[in-house]
């Protein structure tokens, strides 16, 4: 999973999972095992109410330092088809030039320009 994330930096990925590895855990016939979510800060955008698979991946994806790493900065886009195809991509980026705009801002303040001036 943590792979997939990663390089869903370059382009969307997608990771073939079997129906067994659902059904054998899962057998009920009426169970929904297809989810779409979103995923920043740790947290879904919108939390999923039918799928107790998503709500199960969830768990398992807050579990992990990286995963929680990675979305501080990106939307992670998590979809579980109903071929069972994981597609995993980042769905909208942070900006990080806050601290950059920060020294920015300070190095073109007026102070610092009477300083250079003398």
């Amino acid at each position: 999973m943590l792979k997939l994330m990663v390089d869903a930096d370059n382009e969307a990925q997608q990771y073939q999972m079997s129906k067994h590895e659902f059904t054998d855990l899962a057998p009920k016939k009426n169970i929904v095992y297809s989810f779409k979510l979103e995923m920043f800060q740790g947290a879904p955008l919108v939390a999923p109410k039918t799928s107790l698979v998503a709500q199960d991946f969830i768990a398992v994806i807050k579990q992990s330092a990286k995963a929680n790493e990675l979305m501080q900065t990106a939307t992670y886009a998590f979809e579980l088809d109903k071929q069972f195809n994981l597609n995993v991509s980042i769905s909208e980026r942070v900006a990080q030039e806050e601290d950059s705009s920060e020294a920015t801002e300070e190095s073109e303040s007026p102070e610092n320009e009477k300083s250079t001036e003398e």
